[in-house]
């Protein structure tokens, strides 16, 4: 069978303008990065477009908000109210909170699988995780653990739960099916913040009260090597390829930058005044830093580790958690 010209011609425009659709849709269809820093003192959440580096929107989100949990694929915000006794849902795309489930007396730690469907919360004062179903917008089960539960860190690929326990010197580890304890890791002094690096074989405890950062082993469960940062370090996270940790220091207003492959500190960066919550654009570029003491947020430049804005969000900002969504 042979086509003319014409045919062909039509059959090329048909395609053409079937791509073009394509491409259209994909780029109306783009939403960009945002951080969403929980103002504590404010009791509001502000939300910062990660390519302007602008606060695009401020919510009032309950009383005293300090954990931020974020669903990869479903969404959805979830923020500890440490003193409204619960966690606010918020709709990441109509940016409206859609409900608050109530919980008990000291949520601080938040942390949720990649679809949102499960929020894990860390009771600071009743020694617990309460797990809700977010779609019931109810409690469906909580599992016993260490005193003064902070920090934690959900790995759904391996069914795992980390959780540091500050009063306790220790982190356990927890099946997310059976919800058991499968291990008890000691650790170094008031864990708080942990961070997992993105193939899930290493986790680090930031330690607050012996200001150094643990780094364990997830397969053999045990501690390889201790790494001393700032005074008073708070929170940390990894960026994307794995190869540097990111490590706030209260005490000292700065962050640790660490070589993960030859654990030790590379470059020490000043940034505003008793740095909380730390967090990394999804290429890696950027890291954004809640600073408690004067309400703002420092944004470092990967490049040259320089700290290329300073953002104003709200008293008391802390961003307990992963607090940047990835562009969907």
């Amino acid at each position: 069978m042979q086509f003319s010209f014409k045919s062909s011609r039509a059959i090329l425009f048909k395609i053409a303008f079937f791509l073009a659709l394509t491409s259209l849709s994909a780029c109306a269809s783009q939403q960009p990065s945002y951080a969403y820093i929980t103002n504590q003192l404010d009791d509001n959440l502000s939300i910062i477009n990660t390519e302007t580096q602008q606060v695009i929107n401020t919510i009032n989100i309950g009383y005293r908000p300090v954990g931020i949990a974020l669903s990869e694929t479903g969404n959805r915000a979830f923020i500890s109210n440490s003193e409204g006794h619960d966690i606010a849902i918020l709709d990441t795309q109509s940016m409206k909170i859609l409900t608050h489930v109530e919980v008990s007396d000291g949520p601080v730690g938040i942390a949720t699988n990649n679809d949102g469907s499960l929020v894990y919360v860390a009771d600071w004062y009743q020694h617990k995780i309460d797990v809700i179903d977010s779609a019931q917008a109810k409690i469906i089960a909580t599992i016993i653990v260490g005193n003064s539960p902070a920090g934690l860190i959900i790995d759904d690929k391996n069914n795992r739960l980390y959780v540091a326990n500050r009063d306790d010197n220790n982190v356990m580890i927890i099946d997310t099916e059976s919800q058991q304890i499968l291990h008890t890791i000691p650790v170094g002094t008031s864990p708080f913040g942990l961070a997992l690096s993105p193939d899930g074989n290493t986790l680090y405890s930031v330690n607050v009260r012996s200001s150094d950062v643990s780094v364990i082993n997830t397969k053999q469960a045990k501690v390889t090597s201790t790494i001393n940062v700032g005074s008073w370090p708070y929170c940390a996270t990894v960026s994307p390829d794995g190869k540097h940790l990111y490590v706030t220091n209260q005490d000292d207003s700065t962050i640790s930058i660490i070589d993960t492959i030859n654990p030790s500190i590379i470059s020490t960066i000043d940034v505003g005044d008793s740095p909380e919550g730390i967090a990394v654009t999804a290429d890696g570029k950027y890291i954004y830093v809640s600073n408690w003491g004067d309400g703002t947020v420092s944004v470092i430049n990967t490049d040259n580790y320089q700290v290329e804005n300073l953002i104003e969000t709200g008293q008391g900002s802390r961003a307990f958690g992963q607090f940047i969504s990835h562009a969907q």
